[in-house]
């Protein structure tokens, strides 16, 4: 596993909650029996890699699994596959294939580094994924937090093959934020990620929603961010009025980081929605999602 970037002032201002948030996952992935069948290289970079985690159960008689595409968070500048190691029992239960996917951090790689390197782990999924016995034709891609808004970043430029939906969970998409206090967690887009502050838009997937016919699973907190709740609420709208096909979720009393957190219940309601948005093989790109309801 690449090593994760300290949680300290170098990196700006972090959502309250966050070292706790880091405490956490690394606790739940250390005493998590799961472990990856493989770890695949999209590039050549350390921080370009994919952990696959594969049912324990048998399915020679059942077909190719669907797969979970999922990139951690970390406001684009920490987090590691580590972070989602806790969600691999859950998913491969359902039974499917669970990919964990990192990406290059700022302000070491700077914007677009690491939509194109999402970008490019989607795609290396997508040619080797029949390996491990999944099926490409019932792909779902999501992330949280930062790891959802470059999940659908992929989805919204098409640059990637056809996949099931996009699950982001509680992501930004508008990271246009103008005039902001340096000392904010907003500002952190323009000192750390971005090479320029003209990138904003370009770094937006609410600016790209025209067209989309993928269908979305938006999900975030009662009590999350101010951003992502605006933001979120943004988004349904733009892919609603482009004919986007878009549920949404609201998790009562979730914070920014329980979003996540609460995956780790294969009992949660966004499993249900993920497990319909498989759906069949004859249909690529029109997984069915449940209609707009809170979790």
């Amino acid at each position: 596993m690449e090593s994760e970037q300290n949680l300290g002032t170098s990196l700006g201002t972090a959502p309250a909650g966050a070292a706790d948030y880091v405490r956490q996952v690394e606790s739940m992935a250390q005493a998590c029996p799961a472990q990856p069948l493989s770890e695949l290289a999209y590039g050549l970079d350390p921080a370009q890699r994919l952990d696959v985690y594969v049912p324990d159960r048998p399915r020679s008689d059942e077909g190719p699994l669907p797969v979970l595409i999922f990139f951690h968070g970390g406001a684009w500048v920490r987090g590691n596959r580590s972070w989602l190691k806790f969600m691999a029992p859950a998913v491969t239960s359902l039974p499917a294939i669970f990919v964990a996917g990192t990406y290059r951090l700022a302000p070491s790689a700077r914007w677009p580094a690491q939509y194109t390197d999402v970008r490019d782990a989607i795609q290396c999924v997508h040619e080797s994924i029949v390996e491990f016995g999944g099926d490409p034709g019932r792909v779902v891609v999501g992330g949280h937090s930062a790891g959802g808004h470059l999940a659908a970043m992929a989805v919204l430029r098409g640059e990637i093959p056809l996949v099931r939906a996009c699950f982001p969970v509680s992501s930004s998409f508008d990271l246009r934020y103008g005039d902001v206090s340096p000392d904010s967690e907003e500002a952190r887009v323009y000192r750390f990620l971005l090479s320029e502050r003209s990138q904003d838009a370009d770094a937006s997937p609410i600016l790209f929603a025209k067209g989309c016919r993928t269908p979305f699973h938006l999900s975030w907190g009662s009590a999350d961010l101010a951003r992502i709740i605006r933001t979120s609420n943004a988004m349904a709208t733009a892919l609603r009025e482009t004919g986007c096909p878009v549920s949404t979720a609201i998790m009562q009393g979730a914070r920014h980081f329980d979003t996540h957190l609460w995956l780790s219940d294969l009992a949660h309601p966004w499993y249900a929605c993920l497990r319909a948005a498989f759906g069949d093989t004859s249909k690529p790109s029109q997984g069915m999602i449940p209609s707009d309801g809170p979790d």
